[in-house]
């Protein structure tokens, strides 16, 4: 079994709520936010495998692995059912979880979240396949991996990049292929979509994607944050919703 490093904040008697943070990055990015939920809540931070202190996983992963191997954790935690914050990468897994014919996700807060295709104009896939083949070309030419790591500097995108750098390339592209647009409507829980207008990452586009598709969703557009922001400067708004929920008498 992969081991997943867990930090625990707040009461070990109270609501279990789960922080899992975005590709490329550890717990760390959702701790301010989760010390204001800790007083009300048990607080669990997870480094999702490959990232922080957790090993990557040996053979290449998708989310539904991710998922699975998240509620065999839980479970050694004796959690059963619990909150799940997810912010980017998170927010897929966190969608997987929800989307189970069993799901023990009480409330799902997706923060920035990823896990379905983002539209695109014909002239924009256009213009992306025009880049992808001018890469492919200059790839093939590339004769040292120096070289190689240059143009992939040039052309990709920066977890693109950094998923040679920390070994995760191949998880990284399985990930980045799935649409779980066509699971979410089994999401029956309640589900909060919170996204920053100024995302050029996951923009607000492709949380008003989500939100469409899940039946008992709400979706929160923040004017003034981006990606990583929202994380900042929006820990009080996010901390508020989930304590309102937790207030709420959750099981």
């Amino acid at each position: 079994m992969t081991k997943i490093s867990t930090v625990e904040l707040g009461r070990k008697d109270a609501f279990p709520v789960v922080f899992a943070h975005g590709w490329g990055r550890d717990h760390k990015d959702l701790l301010a936010t989760a010390e204001l939920v800790a007083p009300s809540a048990r607080v669990i931070l997870l480094d999702l495998p490959g990232f922080g202190e957790s090993p990557r996983p040996e053979p290449a992963w998708d989310t539904i692995d991710y998922a699975k191997a998240v509620l065999a954790h839980l479970d050694g935690l004796g959690v059963d059912r619990f909150h799940w914050v997810g912010h980017s990468f998170g927010g897929r897994i966190g969608l997987r979880l929800a989307a189970m014919d069993d799901s023990r996700v009480e409330h799902l807060f997706i923060v920035a979240g990823a896990g379905v295709k983002r539209p695109t104009t014909v002239l924009e896939r256009l213009r992306g396949k025009r880049r992808s083949m001018i890469f492919q070309q200059k790839k093939a030419k590339a004769t040292t991996q120096d070289a190689l790591i240059e143009l992939e500097r040039e052309y990709g995108s920066a977890d693109y990049v950094q998923s040679r750098e920390i070994g995760m390339r191949d998880i990284f592209l399985k990930t980045i292929q799935e649409d779980q647009i066509a699971e979410l409507p089994k999401i029956t829980c309640p589900t909060s979509l919170i996204y920053g207008r100024k995302d050029t990452e996951t923009p607000p586009v492709v949380g008003k994607l989500i939100h469409e598709a899940i039946p008992q969703s709400e979706y929160i557009e923040c004017p003034e944050y981006d990606h990583h922001s929202i994380l900042s400067r929006g820990r009080h708004q996010i901390a508020t919703m989930v304590l309102e929920q937790l207030n709420g008498g959750a099981k």
